[in-house]
């Protein structure tokens, strides 16, 4: 079998078993693609070399290329036979051993066997890759230019196969995906249609229509063809309904636009292209969330545009803003996002920089914007679905009230949340992140004394987990689901290595960085939690979950002053988590506060009185001995009962 290379969307360069090869400096990400593009051909060495470090002399750069080809190969070791074969003037890679994304699509088409999930090619080449040399910023572009050109006609052919065999669902999603990448490609917009059409939605498709000669008269001057037209002549009725459809389909989806970066005096602006790459690339790690192309944001005209005409464009439910000034030797980032449906601001923030910043410093904060932007849509989206009836829900909204209730735990939450689990999976059986939220939501049971054996609810997540994983071993909320239960099963090891995993797939949101850290905790390795909850803290301030599981480290450490302030702001949010209850008990009974303490175990044991010494005790028997032993001491001094 062959390594396998994605080069549209985000790089990963995976073995012949399918795991993940980091591969994290970008100019060797780029030399692989050169190396996958030349189809087996060697490339010499000079030529490898004046691509990727034409600022540097070419002893120097030489020098670069050949560490270049070393990390690479070191990284393939163990994986089987290295593919990336090197002499003293060339680097290729061996024939057939390394199979692209694209490849795999052209082949594909050619044979008839077509892609199980076409929508997997969305993404621009090298999606979130910028490089400050010109010389390997015009390769980047010119083949981006060439794929996206590639892809279209490639879309386009699978799309008429497809209709041809008669698999409509699957043509569905190729032309979403084609239109992702190309939003007036009119064919794939008369597949939609159709596709409304077969199911019987007229009125849905009605308004998609109308929409669609909104953007082609506003963009392109031009109305929707005949053949479009008479799509729904025939069916459009005397009402004309008042909201647009939303071109997008099923997860919240979010347009970036192309970020401005102002002069000190502003007099004047400009697009600053890498950092709206980099910063698209990096929102798009978010599995829960679709992101619009790169492509198609910088090739969107957003002056004298308002932000609702923008969304419909591209079928976006949020567009941001970005606006940023150096002055002086310091700058600022102002990042504003916009609900699409009402046009309301419903989150901003400013960011502040230097310019002595070190040179990742972009990086850096497109990764903290990226993890603020998503809790932010993720809550309002979630909110947003919880005042539909769950009725008449699609599958995604579905989805997103399941969130919510995971989010905002309650024992009748969770009840109903279960039960939205079941009807998405009955819509869709592979949902893998439906079996992320299963797992949580036997977490919160846990944690709160809503079932009877906490032991069996930490495996029966990790159950629901691998199911998941066996649909898609690479999801990170995933991952992190089986290394929390793992870890509160007692495996320790493999649970750090699964959250560890999940990090490194997305170490732009907060949750992974906390899960790690209650691992850490777990291992008593608190020094590691603690920086792992800061990393948290960066990545999204004020997640209240940080705050929980922060208390218990500090707890762990002897920090109980710390713990009491941590657990607080924690309860202040969700005041009904019994855990978080008796953990702040035992912090005030450590600092003498027996009332107080006395006071919080009454209160759990009123609403939840499973939570006992036995319970916790099996709750807790990955812990150590001596934090078992402690707390215990402390709830029972609180009134907590052994058994009863």
């Amino acid at each position: 079998m062959a390594f396998r290379l994605r080069l549209l969307g985000r790089f990963q360069l995976l073995s012949a078993t399918g795991e993940s090869i980091a591969i994290t400096s970008r100019k060797h990400q780029a030399l692989i693609a050169m190396l996958a593009l030349s189809h087996g051909k060697p490339v010499s060495r000079s030529k490898l070399a004046g691509l990727l470090w034409a600022e540097r002399p070419e002893d120097q750069a030489r020098n670069n290329l050949r560490q270049a080809f070393f990390t690479i190969r070191h990284a393939v070791e163990g994986h089987g036979p290295s593919p990336f074969m090197v002499d003293n003037e060339s680097g290729w890679i061996a024939d057939g051993e390394v199979v692209t994304d694209f490849r795999a699509l052209l082949e594909g088409i050619r044979t008839g066997i077509i892609p199980p999930e076409p929508d997997a090619f969305d993404g621009e080449f090298l999606e979130g890759v910028t490089f400050k040399d010109e010389t390997l910023e015009a390769w980047l572009r010119l083949e981006r230019d060439r794929h996206h050109n590639l892809l279209v006609d490639c879309l386009t052919n699978l799309i008429e196969g497809l209709e041809k065999a008669g698999d409509a669902a699957k043509a569905l999603l190729a032309a979403q995906c084609l239109l992702r990448h190309d939003p007036y490609n009119e064919p794939s917009h008369r597949v939609v249609l159709r596709h409304y059409l077969a199911c019987g939605d007229r009125a849905r498709a009605i308004r998609y229509y109308d929409t669609l000669k909104t953007l082609f008269e506003a963009h392109l001057g031009v109305l929707p063809d005949a053949e479009t037209q008479q799509l729904v002549n025939r069916n459009r009725d005397q009402q004309s309904p008042s909201r647009p459809v939303d071109l997008a389909n099923g997860k919240p989806r979010v347009a970036i636009l192309p970020i401005i970066s102002l002069s000190a005096d502003g007099d004047y602006d400009i697009v600053d292209e890498p950092l709206t790459r980099k910063l698209i690339g990096e929102v798009g790690r978010f599995s829960p969330i679709s992101v619009v192309a790169a492509a198609t944001m910088l090739a969107v005209g957003a002056r004298q545009r308002t932000i609702e005409e923008i969304g419909q464009q591209v079928g976006a439910d949020y567009v941001v803003e970005i606006a940023a000034q150096e002055r002086g030797g310091t700058g600022w980032t102002l990042v504003q996002l916009i609900a699409v449906q009402s046009g309301t601001q419903i989150w901003s923030r400013k960011y502040s920089s230097v310019t002595a910043d070190p040179p990742d410093a972009q990086d850096a904060l497109a990764r903290r914007i990226s993890g603020n932007l998503y809790q932010t849509i993720m809550r309002h989206a979630a909110s947003q679905s919880a005042t539909e009836p769950e009725e008449t829900m699609a599958g995604a909204k579905l989805y997103l009230q399941v969130f919510s209730h995971v989010e905002r735990p309650t024992l009748n939450g969770m009840i109903r949340a279960r039960r939205l689990c079941d009807r998405l999976l009955a819509i869709d059986p592979n949902h893998a992140l439906v079996r992320e939220s299963l797992a949580w939501i036997s977490f919160h049971c846990c944690f709160n004394g809503w079932i009877d054996d906490p032991l069996r609810g930490f495996s029966d997540a990790r159950d629901v987990a691998l199911t998941g994983l066996a649909l898609d071993d690479r999801e990170p909320y995933l991952l992190s689901a089986l290394g929390l239960a793992e870890t509160y099963l007692g495996n320790i090891r493999s649970g750090l290595d699964n959250l560890g995993r999940a990090v490194e797939l997305n170490p732009n949101d907060a949750e992974f960085h906390t899960w790690l850290g209650i691992g850490l905790t777990f291992a008593d390795r608190i020094d590691e939690a603690d920086a792992a909850f800061d990393q948290a803290d960066q990545a999204s301030p004020d997640y209240p979950p940080i705050f929980l599981f922060r208390g218990d480290a500090h707890l762990a450490a002897g920090n109980d002053e710390a713990a009491v302030s941590c657990l607080d702001r924690f309860l202040t949010v969700l005041p009904e988590y019994h855990w978080g209850r008796l953990l702040r008990a035992a912090a005030h009974e450590a600092l003498g506060d027996a009332a107080t303490a006395r006071q919080e175990v009454s209160h759990v044991r009123a609403n939840a009185a499973r939570l006992n010494g036995h319970y916790v005790e099996r709750l807790l028997q990955a812990r150590t001995t001596e934090f078992r032993q402690k707390l215990w001491s402390r709830l029972e001094a609180a009134g907590l009962p052994w058994s009863g």
